[in-house]
């Protein structure tokens, strides 16, 4: 079927989409002659076929019939492609045809030159460029007979066609006269509408390929001829001004429009007046679509019209009622002014040198002007029907992007509407003037922001659900923007915080549609603090984190409520999920030498590890159930695992060791389960509570050793593996031999190969003598093994590399852990002979 081209409307399309249209390629046929028909006056010329009965049988409900006709045009095609075109053509400009048939015709012709999205894209402009001159002519000229047609799809069709052959026979001038053609049917006295249009739709084709070229005097003379087609005084027909519109966006990307002052003068103008005195909406809606496409590229050359172009938004934005597609891309055009300001001051930020002249300090006052309009859109379209969402989130979204472009200056006109609808009695109201506090959080400066944090304050406390959440998500944005406390200047005093943490802890317990954005907000805030200390000395690190300690218990509590939320089975996920996720960096970032810290997280490790034998003790029935189980022991693992890390560094790593027989038996169980991703989180908090307890996790052993076996190997659970030979040292001798064995044993697998020995390596490096006196020898001897150039063909490169990966991490562990010089030495003639032949394949 023809692609989507630009200004295809739905209409236009919809009739050139017919049943053959489904066939993979243009359809052709044999034998299908019969007695010349007439054709508009003339006759079909000695040897062209009648293809009108077989493309009305193309079409026909019965599939045998259909089958039958599509057969017979694809041998017609094979059999002489010269002649199918011309009878395509033929029957496409002939009126006596049915409308069906032409239609078909149409997209046969158009789909047998253009493959523009395929790989026979080539392979058609050359069958096309191989065909007779004489054939092309009669060709090129039914098309653009067709223009003047009383079928539209047939017009279309021929508009879409005469396109795809002006990017064909362009470059190499064998086209000369079509634009001269096409602007003397423009300028034809009595010209009908219906030509005109059809006209106007081939021009927008005909541009639509910006790699074409034109001189000056053809690009005037068509922009001449569209401009005056745009002109509502002078052209009556509104579709002819809506097809004048669409060609222009088309024809704009080949008019001098950066440096002839005149040239884009005409142009504003005549898409300025379009947007204002048309009284179509798709006219007004085209007419901002050429504004959004002047904006993306000579934004420079706007500024003497932003005063007309602001006058054009107000009257498209400030009646209720106005027409959903006209107000979208109107917001869309000053979208696209702000994301084209912020890129430009980004740029001049990283180069100043090559763009001194970036100064778009034009566009401060119209945006100013906007922000009202966008608010009054606001509150005219609060989310009441799928059309009016729409509207407020481009509303939305293009205030954000003002916020960010005129920074400071949109607070005072941002904060009367929240002021004036934060406490009105329709919640909708109140939502909105939260929403507008979302959005301006990135271009002010905190000083002007001051007031936020008071306001999501007074509305977490809203009687309506919506409005908590809003306020909720809004004050998270706060925290993920504007929240660090390394930072001079805070976007919330001290005095504040106790509000804030108390209001957090009190809203984790409200209805899950509440408690998720009250656990994304605790997350963003805990990851300021992450932030912070990563940038700050040893002594601002206690100072900093300490500030969350007074609360940490109630935060803590709030998060393990809203975990358990909704929970319609013991999975209670994806609610479960983000209150998780907070829990995680709440403990990350917690002082650990602050008492009150290290008391909550000592409380909180039972629970979870209780959370968690009860979802591995819990029957799943359902697939759903079965991924939220695993989902949720991946969450519980990783909570233990920071709570892990976080204690066991500290002087209270006793209460890790005496939970880690418990612990280690649940975290081996998880290993046993059908999710890699929960395996994977089981392996690495099994190695990070090896750290915690170091040599005397020894003694939880025979446990680990039960659940140690190739068939649960993957490349976290060896690294794991490694963790813990690194933990224990030398007191891992006992069980040296066993787990060394069970290694082996995994290397006739390919998969866990390049693993395999990487781990060696870090056994190397851990237990150094011991590695060196009974098992360097057997572990070299597999490095050479799996040096052998079998396991590098070309169709296993990937493979080869992983494994050349393996085995220099192995040489690398096994050379700093060993001890002997003479055992070193032979280990570096592995290496050196290893690096040889790596170098020598040439496909590495």
């Amino acid at each position: 079927p023809p692609g989507p081209g630009p200004g295809a409307g739905a209409s236009g399309e919809a009739t050139l989409r017919r049943p053959l249209a489904a066939t993979a390629s243009p359809p052709p046929v044999p034998g299908a002659s019969g007695d010349p028909a007439p054709l508009d006056g003339q006759l079909i010329q000695p040897g062209m076929d009648n293809i009108t009965p077989i493309l009305k049988d193309a079409q026909d409900p019965d599939n045998n019939i259909r089958l039958a006709a599509e057969g017979k045009l694809k041998q017609l095609q094979e059999r002489n492609r010269s002649n199918f075109l011309l009878s395509l053509s033929a029957e496409l400009s002939s009126e006596a045809s049915p409308p069906e048939c032409r239609c078909l015709a149409g997209i046969i012709l158009k789909n047998s030159v253009e493959g523009k999205y395929s790989e026979d894209n080539s392979l058609l402009i050359k069958q096309w460029n191989n065909l007779d001159p004489c054939i092309k002519s009669q060709i090129k000229e039914s098309l653009l007979i067709t223009l003047g047609s009383s079928a539209p799809q047939a017009r279309h069709a021929s508009s879409q066609i005469i396109g795809r052959l002006a990017y064909i026979e362009t470059p190499s001038e064998r086209w000369q006269d079509l634009i001269g053609r096409l602007l003397g049917n423009m300028a034809q006295q009595g010209a009908s509408p219906t030509l005109k249009k059809a006209t106007l739709e081939a021009l927008e084709y005909v541009f639509e390929e910006e790699n074409l070229r034109f001189d000056k005097d053809t690009i005037n003379g068509v922009l001449d001829a569209v401009i005056r087609a745009m002109n509502h005084q002078a052209e009556k027909s509104s579709e002819v001004r809506l097809a004048a519109v669409k060609a222009l966006r088309n024809v704009l990307t080949f008019a001098n429009f950066a440096n002839d002052d005149d040239c884009r003068n005409r142009i504003m103008t005549a898409i300025c007046d379009a947007a204002k005195h048309d009284e179509a909406a798709e006219i007004k809606h085209a007419a901002f679509v050429c504004l959004t496409a002047i904006a993306s590229n000579y934004i420079m050359e706007l500024e003497p019209y932003m005063e007309t172009t602001l006058s054009r938004t107000t009257e498209a934005l400030g009646l209720e009622g106005g027409v959903e597609t006209v107000a979208l891309e109107c917001i869309e055009f000053w979208s696209t002014i702000c994301g084209e300001v912020i890129e430009l001051r980004e740029r001049k930020k990283r180069f100043a040198h090559a763009i001194p002249s970036a100064d778009c300090h034009f566009t401060e006052k119209p945006l100013c002007l906007l922000v009202p309009l966008l608010l009054q859109t606001l509150s005219l379209h609060q989310e009441r029907d799928v059309d009016e969402l729409n509207i407020f989130m481009s509303s939305v979204a293009c205030l954000g992007l003002v916020a960010r472009t005129i920074g400071d200056a949109v607070v005072p006109l941002a904060m009367q509407f929240v002021e004036g609808n934060i406490k009105v009695a329709d919640w909708r109201s109140r939502k909105t003037a939260i929403s507008v506090l979302g959005v301006m959080l990135e271009g002010p400066s905190i000083e002007k922001l001051a007031p936020v944090v008071g306001l999501l304050m007074d509305r977490m406390e809203d009687p309506h659900m919506e409005v908590r959440g809003t306020a909720a998500c809004t004050l998270g944005r706060v925290f993920e923007l504007r929240h660090s406390p390394a930072l001079d200047k805070r976007f919330f005093t001290n005095e504040d915080f106790p509000r804030i943490m108390a209001a957090l802890s009190k809203s984790g317990k409200d209805v899950p549609e509440v408690s998720k954005e009250v656990c994304g907000a605790i997350y963003f805030l805990a990851r300021g603090y992450d932030v912070a200390i990563s940038s700050e000395v040893d002594h601002s690190k206690k100072r900093i984190s300490s500030e969350l300690s007074p609360f940490l218990g109630g935060v803590i509590d709030a998060l393990l409520s809203a975990s358990e939320l909704d929970m319609k089975t013991p999975f209670g996920l994806p609610a479960s999920a983000s209150a998780y996720g907070a829990l995680i960096e709440v403990v990350r970032v917690s002082n650990i030498w602050d008492l009150k810290a290290v008391l909550a997280i000592i409380v909180l490790m039972p629970r979870i590890m209780r959370r968690l034998n009860t979802a591995l003790d819990a029957k799943a029935i359902s697939s759903d159930d079965k991924t939220n189980k695993h989902d949720l022991q991946a969450l519980l693992c990783d909570v233990l695992h920071a709570i892990i890390e976080k204690l066991g560094n500290s002087l209270h790593g006793d209460k890790v060791r005496e939970s880690a027989p418990f612990m280690l038996l649940q975290f081996c169980r998880v290993l046993t389960c059908d999710c890699s991703t929960a395996r994977d989180k089981a392996a690495l908090t099994i190695g990070a509570l090896a750290r915690a307890v170091g040599p005397k996790f020894l003694d939880f052993m025979p446990i680990f050793l039960q659940y140690y076996s190739v068939k649960l190997f993957s490349p976290i659970y060896l690294e794991a593996i490694g963790t813990i030979f690194h933990a224990l040292g030398d007191e891992i001798l006992p069980c040296c031999d066993h787990m060394m064995d069970v290694l082996y044993e995994g290397l006739s697998q390919p998969e866990l190969k390049p693993q395999i020995l990487a781990c060696f390596g870090e056994i190397a490096l851990a237990i150094g003598k011991i590695f060196e006196e009974k098992y360097l020898q057997a572990v070299r001897k597999e490095l050479k093994e799996a040096a052998n150039p079998r396991y590098y063909d070309e169709d296993k490169v990937d493979y080869g590399n992983q494994l050349r990966q393996g085995i220099c991490k192995a040489y690398s562990g096994i050379l700093r852990g060993i001890k002997d010089r003479k055992s070193g030495l032979k280990v570096a003639a592995d290496l050196v002979e290893f690096i040889e032949a790596v170098s020598e394949d040439k496909s590495r």
